[in-house]
């Protein structure tokens, strides 16, 4: 067993499923000490954390990326720089500090305490790594050379989201021995699997980077040609009826929104659904190259997955496997052929027995020991 382990987490939530689930709890196993630096403090959950974490609050990051650079990230590094313990190692998610120059952050961290750095890469960083800037070709290529390629190779491993993300780490100059792709997959499956409803599903929270637009459009479709019902698993009414022009259409009786459920409630519910669709939005990189938990948990609730066959990814694994269905959502007639996916009971009772042969592959647990190989191979 190895001594001790700083996490530096960024504006997640405490218990999130990669920084919380996929890495906290795992590295307490093989660690003595986990020093768990998260910018939330820790909640009431059905989670339970070893009495080996240590957990270290920053304070709240503001979203706007002026504001963590002029006046929160001095605090955020002061705190993981006075740490008085040795450290064999620390791991990083994504930038998780003002983005001034964050390789001399991670060099001056390394030298301090002379152990290796991990990143974990939640998503492909060049292009979503300024939230509050505007989208564009240039600024990616600039946070690219500026900021994100100077910060990454001064990491000893890389936990990658996606097979994409390996790629890119190893143009940059990165060996393959190094990168571990780390899906979300799930972290449960249900206990129980609901009867299938007539019925399809978003699940996550809705925002306008998922396609409201195209969405509101199959809500629609949904209840007036095929005569399903269409469920938002993690969305309120509230915030969710913004983003549509429809507004009558969310006040149907057929649309419903269930709002945030605990996991196993959550993964229950969508049990319960004949379908559930991905991100219905095509313009952002990290979007196409995305594994999201919403997916794994679709695939451990044995509910066939419909998506853009643009989303990559997502896709090989559908393919893979015969999982879910893939439509193009640049056609005219992308509703048209959601409907002879519907009516195709034969299909669909195929992929139900392959969701039942396979779906376990798509659990956090059964993925686990491997991920704690890698680590341990870093560290000798």
């Amino acid at each position: 067993m190895f001594d001790t382990v700083m996490v530096v987490s960024t504006g997640h939530a405490y218990f999130d499923k990669r920084v919380y689930l996929k890495c906290v709890e795992p590295l307490s196993k093989i660690f003595r000490k986990v020093l768990y630096i998260s910018t939330q403090k820790r909640i009431k959950s059905s989670f339970l954390v070893p009495d080996n974490v240590v957990d270290i609050f920053v304070g709240d990051m503001p979203i706007r990326t002026i504001e963590r650079t002029i006046f929160w990230e001095k605090k955020f590094r002061r705190i993981i720089y006075s740490q008085n313990c040795p450290l064999d190692l620390v791991v990083v998610h994504d930038i998780p500090f003002g983005y001034l120059f964050p390789y001399l952050f991670l060099d001056k961290m390394k030298k301090k305490y002379r152990c290796k750095v991990i990143i974990d890469m939640h998503e492909y960083l060049p292009e979503i790594l300024f939230p509050s800037l505007k989208e564009s070709n240039l600024l990616t290529k600039l946070n690219d050379k500026v900021i994100v390629e100077p910060y990454a190779l001064k990491a000893d491993a890389y936990i990658a989201v996606c097979e994409y993300v390996k790629e890119y780490l190893r143009k940059k100059g990165v060996s393959e021995e190094k990168i571990y792709v780390s899906p979300n997959y799930a972290h449960a499956s249900p206990q129980n699997f609901g009867a299938k409803n007539n019925a399809i599903g978003f699940v996550g929270r809705l925002i306008r980077q998922n396609g409201p637009r195209l969405i509101s459009e199959l809500v629609k479709a949904a209840i007036d040609q095929f005569g399903y019902e269409f469920r938002f698993i993690g969305s309120k009414k509230e915030s969710a009826i913004q983003l549509f022009s429809n507004k009558g259409l969310m006040d149907h009786e057929k649309v419903i929104f269930l709002g945030m459920l605990p996991y196993e409630e959550m993964l229950f519910e969508i049990s319960k659904l004949r379908f559930t669709i991905s991100h219905f939005e095509l313009s952002v990189k990290n979007t196409i190259h995305s594994l999201p938990n919403k997916f794994f948990d679709s695939l451990v609730s044995k509910t066939p997955v419909i998506i853009p066959y643009q989303l990559v990814e997502q896709r090989r694994i559908l393919e893979r496997f015969n999982l879910g269905y893939c439509i193009d959502l640049l056609s005219e007639n992308w509703v048209r052929d959601i409907g002879e996916i519907i009516r195709d009971q034969k299909e669909y009772d195929q992929k139900m027995l392959n969701l039942d042969k396979y779906y376990t592959r798509f659990l956090w647990n059964s993925h686990e020991e491997e991920y704690l190989r890698f680590i341990r191979d870093i560290m000798k």
